[in-house]
């Protein structure tokens, strides 16, 4: 039969890439010739049932009888294999469900698993060189280099098509005919509204082009073929994916839409320009907008943050750094936090912006990033800004610089310039350096006078005609000249004259005019723009008397439409509960070990109710924690509650099973707001099991697909020096615990691992020991590097494990400390180690008298300890006194913006694995300062301990790094 058996297989496998073969050559041809070509998928093959159960068997002998020469030759129906396979795939792993359908493929005679799935890479990249196949992309092709193909070749995964469906259904109001024709242009839209879905959803997204290919094709008519996929898989993903009713619902409703759009016949003006060559101008909602706040002392402005959306969907590693780096606003000393550009929000200047300086950019950012944000986020040049005033103390700018009679106005302009004195103008007080501001309360009649003197500071006049937006409430209105909706919201628009008009001309964009009838008897004209397109929109409007040979008026409106994308947050400005979360979209690990916090806005002294829910994979809850909370609630406030509530029994026993946790606030009649924090779909993951005799195993998944992954285990007693493990097979926690860390190319898993309590019970005075060289920038930053590994390693929701890397990490920044600081500080650093249970003895008295002997260093520690009360429950105040304390000394040592120095040396001295992430040449610049001077460590270590001791000293609680 073993012959028989083979036989049949071989000429199974040569009928089958035969066929195949014909069918894909053929695909190839129809979609190339389509503008921009498309590639072809292997789940295409179009084969019946019966001949798919042929092409299964034949494989399957295939791998048992040991894939010989003759086998190999006929490959096609293995690249259809491991596609239909990648179809199955529900984020978990991926070989052992190859394995599961394929018997004998981990074991085949002759082949290793690694020789065996490097075969099926090159198989796929054959079918990719041969027959037009889809190439992976992005950072899923880098870090998961061989499943990428079956999975991208599986045009998407079963579990993926209920979050496709969502997303087209969301996205109905963006769609155009230009959009729909375009696969290129809708997969880059569609992936940049994806904010606020799952990990593994996004990492498909990345690939723009396969999404825009594949939404095109589901969006497309009832019993219509697509020319992007063949009907049978098409037929295939549909039937799979409306068998869920919510699903069914979403599709129906987004391909409705579509048709919709399709029929109605607006296509570009254009049609011999190419959409793909066009150029396709970013929305101005990529400008930040400046606005006024009164207070007692006078107008504070404010910068609202934009909306980057855009950018990141056109350019990936926007997203990547708007998330990791902090922001720095022109006007705005201290950086913002980072990931506060993935949400909206305002923030305070103290310094009026200064024309020509991008008014965004990210700290250490990248050159190609940092002039994106320049280019796209632009303010209002000066030298005058005009601000009308609306009720509650604000002030919206005008972007237009005009007025209006019988308005009131707020106008800033740069201290240089001078604004003409008039009676309605008088002098106001702005609480930024650089401006004056002056208040202005326009008559209802206004003279030919004064309007030559407004007109000689670049303000006009609007007298004769006024546009408003009526209807729907527009999302933003600032009163004069600037309009937002949301896409397939009606622009209803009122024009209002107070001289008789005949005929009203309507330009859009500068096209061609649209004349509209002006109502007899009436003083305003109302009408309706339809099917703007996304982005910003200039309407002239020009009004005709009664003789038609000129326009008697004129005016001019901007209106945005917003693409009303389901952002990163999924509240809006507008609801009565906002949850916002720092960094934006915050890991599982990361919001249980601490690094990420929240924070929940609403209306004062409101009463909510707060729930914590741990999921499974499928989104079944395993554990929930409800808690009553008052509005609003700070980052502070979040800490607290999650040392109480994440660490509690039953969220603990779920921790290690759950995906995600899901966040949500709510108070029936106010608002409600969620947020949900993945685990993450990783190359490398780490799974931690406890055996029946209390000893917990680690285990490593490896999505990587390759056999170059490394695995290090370190122990608390000797934290910096790794031991090599086998990647593959299970590993013993030590009794203390300890870290493991696997590393494949430049992918990195690290975990804590947990230690066992009674060991803790038996030693709880027991410390690791870190052993350093002499004072140099590589045996720093060894210490700053270690430090980082302990500190973004991942680690189970355990108590005992948190206290063990609290060890380490303390005794990583005081070897740090040590080894920079000397020798004679390195003994008071000793004296603070508790020994035996006993309280260390107080050295701050000593500490202060060892930061420096020359009467500048004993200056500034002397002024460190004078501020120390007022720092302790004040990062920003202790970041600017410290700043001005070491101000001499740090320009003394090389460093000559002393906040540059307080960002640096406090960090270094508290968490020095945050510096990890430093530009490399100023980290180590700034390094070598240090070294030179170690009376700037030894300062920044004596204000962070001094306030430290005072806050404890005050029964409050210490939040934040290491000591």
């Amino acid at each position: 039969m073993g012959g028989m058996a083979r036989d049949g297989s071989v000429e199974a496998l040569k009928y089958l890439h035969r066929r195949l073969h014909d069918h894909f050559r053929t695909l190839h041809e129809h979609r190339q010739a389509l503008q921009p070509a498309a590639p072809v998928f292997a789940l295409e093959h179009d084969l019946s049932s019966s001949d798919f159960e042929l092409l299964l068997a034949a494989v399957r002998e295939a791998v048992r009888q040991g894939l010989d020469t003759r086998s190999r030759t006929w490959w096609l129906p293995f690249v259809v294999h491991a596609a239909e396979i990648g179809y199955r795939y529900v984020g978990d792993e991926y070989w052992p469900l190859f394995a599961q359908e394929t018997p004998g493929w981990e074991n085949s005679p002759g082949w290793s698993v690694t020789s065996n799935r490097q075969r099926i890479k090159q198989w796929f990249k054959r079918f990719a060189a041969d027959y037009g196949g889809a190439e992976p992309k992005g950072g899923f092709a880098t870090n998961f280099n061989i499943i990428a193909w079956p999975i991208t070749h599986a045009v998407i995964p079963a579990d993926l098509q209920r979050q496709l469906a969502q997303l087209l259904f969301e996205s109905r109001a963006v769609m155009t005919a230009e959009l729909l024709s375009d696969p290129n242009a809708l997969g880059a839209c569609l992936a940049s509204r994806t904010g606020a879905y799952s990990e593994r959803f996004q990492i498909f997204c990345n690939n723009q082009s396969l999404l825009g290919q594949v939404a095109a094709a589901m969006l497309s008519g009832d019993d219509e073929d697509s020319p992007y996929l063949v009907r049978s898989t098409l037929g295939r993903l549909v039937d799979d994916l409306t068998n869920e009713r919510q699903s069914r619902t979403w599709l129906t409703r987004a391909k409705h839409s579509a048709n919709l759009v399709r029929s109605s016949g607006f296509l570009p003006l254009n049609p011999s320009v190419s959409p793909v060559n066009r150029a396709q101008p970013l929305a101005a909602v990529t400008n930040p907008k400046l606005l006024l706040r009164q207070e007692d002392s006078g107008w504070r402005p404010y910068l609202r943050l934009p909306d980057l959306t855009p950018l990141q969907a056109r350019h990936d590693q926007v997203g990547q750094e708007l998330r990791s780096l902090r922001p720095k606003v022109e006007g705005r000393r201290q950086p913002l936090p980072r990931g506060k550009m993935l949400y909206p929000g305002e923030v305070s200047l103290s310094t009026w912006p200064q024309p020509k300086v991008p008014i965004i950019q990210l700290e250490r950012g990248s050159p190609a990033v940092n002039s994106l944000i320049a280019e796209h986020c632009s303010f209002t040049q000066g030298p005058w800004w005009v601000f009308r005033k609306q009720p509650g103390g604000l002030a919206l700018e005008v972007k237009g610089k005009f007025v209006r009679p019988g308005h009131e106005y707020c106008l800033v302009g740069r201290l240089e310039s001078e604004l003409p004195a008039l009676p309605f103008v008088t002098k106001a007080t702005v609480l930024a350096e650089g401006v004056h501001a002056f208040e202005v309360k326009v008559p209802k009649v206004v003279g030919e006078a004064e309007l030559s003197k407004l007109a000689a500071a670049e303000l006009s006049v609007v007298t004769d005609v006024s546009i408003r937006p009526v209807g729907l409430v527009p999302g933003a209105w600032d009163g004069e000249g600037a309009v937002e909706w949301l896409a397939g919201d009606p622009a209803l628009l009122a024009v209002r004259s107070n001289r008789t008009m005949e005929m009203c001309a309507v330009t859009v964009d500068g096209g061609l005019p649209i004349v509209l009838e002006w109502p007899a008897t009436k003083a305003e004209l109302i009408f309706a723009l339809e099917d703007l397109t996304v982005g910003t929109h200039e309407v002239d409007i020009a009004l005709l008397g009664t003789d038609n040979s000129a326009a008697v008026a004129s005016g001019s409106l901007a209106i945005t439409i917003r693409d009303p994308h389901t952002n990163l947050n999924e509240t809006t400005e507008g609801a009565g509960i906002r949850l916002f979360a720092t960094p934006a979209r915050p890991k599982l690990t990361e919001l249980w070990d601490g690094r990420a916090s929240l924070s929940i806005d609403g209306p004062p002294s409101t009463k909510a109710e707060l729930v914590i829910v741990l999921r499974d994979d499928a989104g079944n809850a395993l554990a929930q924690a409800q808690h009553s909370i008052s509005l609003p609630f700070s980052d502070s406030a979040w800490e607290r509650l999650a040392d109480q509530e994440l660490h509690k029994r039953r969220l603990l026993a779920a921790y290690d099973e759950a995906e995600s946790c899901e966040v949500s606030v709510s108070r029936s009649g106010v608002g409600f707001a969620s947020l949900i924090c993945e685990r993450g779909f990783h190359p490398l993951r780490w799974v931690l099991t406890k055996r029946h005799n209390g000893e917990h195993e680690a285990r490593l998944i490896d999505r990587t697909g390759g056999d170059d992954t490394q695995v290090l285990l370190f122990s608390v007693e000797a934290p910096l020096v790794g031991e090599r493990c086998d990647s593959h097979r299970p590993i013993t926690v030590p009794a203390n615990g300890g870290l493991l860390q696997a590393t494949s190319g430049n992918v990195t898993a690290a975990i804590v691992l947990p230690p066992e309590p009674n060991r803790l019970r038996q030693k709880p005075n027991a410390r690791p020991s870190i052993r350093y060289a002499e004072a140099s920038l590589s045996e720093m930053k060894r210490l700053i590097f270690g430090h980082r590994r302990w500190l973004d390693a991942e680690a189970p929701a355990d108590p005992f494990t948190r206290h063990q890397r609290e060890q380490v990490l303390n005794a990583i920044t005081t070897a740090l400390v040590s080894l920079a600081a000397g020798s004679r500080w390195a003994k008071l650093e000793q004296k603070r180690l508790p020994v035996g249970g006993r309280k260390p003895p107080d050295v701050l008295d000593q500490m202060q008298e060892l930061v420096g002997q020359a009467p500048k260093q004993r200056a500034a520690a002397q002024q460190i300890a004078n501020h120390l009360w007022q720092w302790a429950d004040s990062p920003a105040a202790m970041s600017d006194g410290f700043a001005s304390a070491v101000r001499v000394i740090a320009a003394a040592s090389g460093i000559d913006d002393p906040h540059t120095a307080a960002d640096f040396l406090l960090p270094l001295v508290t968490r020095p694995g945050s510096l990890a992430s430093w530009d490399e040449a100023e980290r180590d610049q700034l390094l070598e300062c240090v070294l030179r001077s170690p009376v700037l460590i030894r300062a920044a270590r004596f204000a962070v301990l001094g306030t430290e001791d005072l806050r404890e000293a005050s029964n409050k609680s210490v939040v934040g790094g290491s000591r």
